[in-house]
């Protein structure tokens, strides 16, 4: 029995319709990949703090604070997706109170930092492992970092936004997509700073990351500045 012209084009179609749909979700991964990956370049506060950590302990506890760094990206998606995320923008004092706050947790980071390493020979190795929490530092740095809130609510009102009216599944291919460019920039950034560890001497290192403590020190006085010109001006 021959089948209907009907059938045939409908099943040419429907061919058609699924290759279009897998070359939409193949694009999303693709571009969901780069976007993540180059949003992550600019090294911002908890970027100078994973490099700081990898100088210091090494790759895996750099890395986990990366890691905390991309569960905070990942808490502030899923705010700004219910429209809770809002409500520290809707007014101007609640704004400044957050640069405030964000300032403040930097400055305390930094500056403690510093002084553990000045007393770094009072403890032994096995109580700074217990002691530290690298993957809480890199998530409680970018979510309590503005730029952070002001960044995923600005892609969610443009890439996000371009991509929600595809459907739910290709959605999501190209957020997750996102994520993992950010992770797998992270891994290499944590990475080269390993690589030039091995390369340059312990004093060296020591003194690299003594530096990068005073830079989050002084971002974070950035920051308490910049709340209370908000607050007040």
């Amino acid at each position: 029995m021959i089948p209907s012209l009907d059938l045939l084009y409908q099943s040419e179609s429907d061919d058609t319709t699924n290759m279009i749909n897998f070359m939409i979700i193949l694009k999303s991964i693709v571009i969901g990949f780069f976007t993540g990956f180059v949003m992550a370049i600019p090294i911002g506060p908890s970027g100078i703090e994973s490099v700081r950590q990898t100088l210091s302990k090494g790759f895996k506890a750099g890395f986990k604070v990366s890691l905390g760094a991309v569960a905070a990206d990942v808490t502030y998606f899923l705010l700004i997706s219910e429209g809770l995320a809002n409500l520290l923008t809707a007014h101007k004092s609640t704004e400044g109170i957050f640069w405030i706050i964000a300032g403040l947790i930097l400055c305390f980071i930094g500056y403690y930092s510093n002084r553990k390493r000045t007393s770094t020979c009072h403890y032994n190795a096995e109580s700074s492992k217990r002691r530290s929490a690298p993957f809480l530092m890199g998530f409680i740095i970018t979510f309590t970092n503005p730029l952070s809130l002001s960044f995923w609510l600005t892609l969610s009102g443009t890439v996000l936004s371009a991509w929600r009216s595809f459907s739910s599944f290709i959605y999501y291919c190209f957020v997750l997509s996102l994520f993992m460019g950010m992770i797998t920039w992270f891994f290499a950034l944590n990475l080269m700073a390993y690589k030039g560890v091995k390369l340059l001497n312990t004093d060296k290192s020591s003194k690299t990351s003594k530096m990068m403590n005073i830079l989050i020190f002084i971002i974070g006085l950035g920051f308490v500045i910049f709340g209370f010109v908000k607050l007040f001006i």
